[in-house]
C-alpha cells in the first residue's frame, strides 16, 4: 500500500492505495483510511482520509454533503466511476455521493449505516466535558469483540474534537422521509452490510435499505466495526458482490 494525495479546492486530500481497483472506501466518525487496511490488502482499492482526518488537510465541513463533494472529486481524479463503500458516517457520505454525484457511482456498499443517524445527546455532551469517559463508552458500544475496545477508546479520546464534529453531522443527517416518499431508490447495484451485534446502527437500519433496492448481508460475530471484527466474512461478501458486477 502507498499514500497518494490530491489537491481539491486547494486542500490536500490523502488516499491510501491498494492494488488498482475501482473501489473507494469512506471511513466513519473520528476514523481514517487505516481502518480499511484489511480490505485494501485483500481486495485493493482506495481508502480516503476525509478532510480534517488522518493525513488530509483541514477544510470547513458544514454537512455530510461537503464530505461527499470531496469524495466525488477524488473519484473523478482517480477512476471516473467507482464502487463506493461507506461505513457509518461514511455510509451517510456514500448515500450523498450517490444522490449528489450519481454519474460517478457504479455501485454502493452501505456498511453499518442508516438513512437517519441520531446520536444520544449524552454522548455529544460527554465528548465536550468528559472525553475520556465518553470515548470508552463509544468504543464499548462500537465493538462486539472487546479486544478492540481499549485501543479505540484511546484513539477516540485523542480525536474527541473531530469525533464530536462528525457525530454532530451524523445527528443532523436524516433522509429517511425522502426514501419513504419515493424520492430515493437505489438504481445502481447496492448492498447493505451490517454486523449481527451492531448496537449503533442495528439490523433494522440495513433492513430498511432492502426495501429500496439494496441486498442485505449480515456478518456474524461482529458489531458496528464489522470490517475490523470479522474481515474474512466481510471481505468474502464484498468480493462476491464485486465479482457479480464484473459478469
Amino acid at each position: 500500500m502507498e499514500r497518494i494525495s490530491f489537491l481539491i479546492d486547494n486542500k490536500r486530500i490523502s488516499v491510501l492505495k491498494g492494488s488498482r481497483e475501482r473501489i473507494f472506501y469512506i471511513h466513519g466518525s473520528g476514523g481514517d483510511a487505516e481502518i480499511w487496511k484489511n480490505q485494501l490488502m485483500d481486495l485493493g482499492g482506495y481508502a480516503i482520509d476525509l478532510p480534517n482526518h488522518g493525513k488530509s488537510e483541514n477544510a470547513e465541513i458544514r454537512s455530510v454533503d461537503d464530505y461527499a463533494y470531496f469524495v466525488a472529486e477524488i473519484v473523478k481524479k482517480i477512476a471516473g466511476k467507482a464502487i463506493v463503500v461507506g461505513h457509518s458516517l461514511g455510509g451517510a457520505v456514500a448515500q450523498k455521493v450517490y444522490l449528489n454525484h450519481k454519474e460517478i457511482v457504479e455501485a454502493l456498499v452501505l456498511v453499518g449505516t442508516g438513512a437517519r443517524l441520531r446520536v444520544l445527546p449524552s454522548v455529544l455532551e460527554g465528548l465536550k466535558i468528559k472525553a475520556s469517559e465518553t470515548s470508552k463508552i463509544v468504543a464499548n458500544v462500537a465493538f462486539h469483540r472487546k479486544e478492540f475496545v481499549e485501543q479505540f477508546a484511546k484513539l477516540f479520546e485523542e480525536r474527541a474534537k473531530i469525533l464530536l464534529e462528525d457525530l454532530m453531522l451524523c445527528d443532523a443527517f436524516d433522509i429517511l422521509e425522502d426514501y419513504k416518499a419515493g424520492k430515493i431508490r437505489f438504481e445502481v447495484p447496492t448492498i447493505a452490510i451490517v454486523g449481527e451485534h451492531d448496537l449503533l446502527t442495528p439490523l433494522k437500519y440495513s433492513e430498511f435499505f432492502a426495501k429500496y433496492g439494496a441486498e442485505l448481508r449480515v456478518i456474524k460475530n461482529a458489531g458496528h466495526m464489522v470490517m475490523l471484527e470479522n474481515p474474512l466474512e466481510f471481505n468474502a461478501e464484498l468480493k462476491k458482490f464485486i465479482d457479480q458486477l464484473k459478469r
